[in-house]
């Protein structure tokens, strides 16, 4: 079963009259989509918090407004923190800060986001840009997910901002995800028929992604040599150098002499 705007709104409310305190939701799926009629109906709100402590404050919300929580071991691979459920399927999955253990609510992402004029007390509702909501479904396993790229697609993206976006989230994070939504993207070529702008940009920083990322992982276990690591990984020692003179920028490793070794 899926649920309209109206319905949305009138559980936002009920939520805001259940608060005890003032808390921000930033809505990041098929909610969003709702809200601003690029889409009739969804099945749920993917919501993310700033911060661990709202997660207690919106689960008492929703359980006064007769929501129960749910295991789902689909939502826990995702990253999400809480998925609570109400009567009629309605259901909330909630995230803090990241999803899928890579993707990050960013300062970038909450300039661009716009809050909805709603009258409510405690409640703020603010909906992230159709290009943050493509990053976010393109993250994720859901199938519904890709046609909500595609419907989101034909909008019309600004992928200047969705490339910069990529980049801030690559130099700040661990997690090799970049491969993961190239794969995506690609699949959302295949079968909706169109042509994803900056596709080969967004495979360069994919490989650097995927092979920075491999590179910590040796380096957690012992320390190697540039031609050890090339080696290894089966690499060009020179784009090898590029890769550890960007991980040395970003204090993730170091050198003792021709020996690398990576900073905990």
């Amino acid at each position: 079963m899926s649920f309209g705007k109206e319905y949305i709104q009138n559980e936002l409310k009920k939520i805001d009259d259940a608060l005890c305190e003032h808390l921000k939701l930033y809505l990041i799926g098929g909610g969003n989509m709702s809200l601003l009629g690029l889409k009739d109906a969804t099945k749920d709100m993917d919501v993310i918090l700033n911060k661990k402590k709202e997660l207690y404050i919106l689960r008492d919300a929703l359980l006064r407004c007769g929501y129960v929580e749910k295991f789902l071991p689909q939502y826990q691979k995702m990253g999400s923190r809480l998925v609570m459920e109400n009567g009629d399927g309605f259901r909330w999955d909630v995230f803090i800060k990241m999803v899928c253990h890579g993707l990050v609510l960013s300062s970038g992402m909450i300039k661009r986001c716009i809050e909805m004029d709603f009258d409510f007390e405690n409640l703020r509702i603010f909906l992230v840009s159709k290009e943050d909501m493509f990053l976010f479904k393109g993250v994720t396993e859901r199938e519904r997910d890709l046609e909500d790229m595609h419907l989101l697609f034909l909008q019309g993206l600004n992928f200047e901002i969705i490339k910069e976006e990529i980049k801030w989230q690559s130099e700040n994070s661990d997690t090799a995800w970049i491969a993961y939504l190239f794969q995506r993207l690609l699949r959302l070529q295949e079968e909706y028929g169109i042509v994803v702008p900056d596709m080969d940009e967004i495979k360069r920083m994919a490989e650097e992604d995927a092979a920075t990322s491999l590179i910590l992982e040796k380096l957690s276990r012992r320390s190697y040599t540039v031609e050890e690591l090339a080696r290894e990984i089966q690499q060009d020692k020179n784009w090898m150098e590029y890769l550890l003179r960007k991980l040395e920028s970003k204090g993730k490793i170091e050198r003792r002499g021709k020996v690398i070794t990576r900073k905990l």
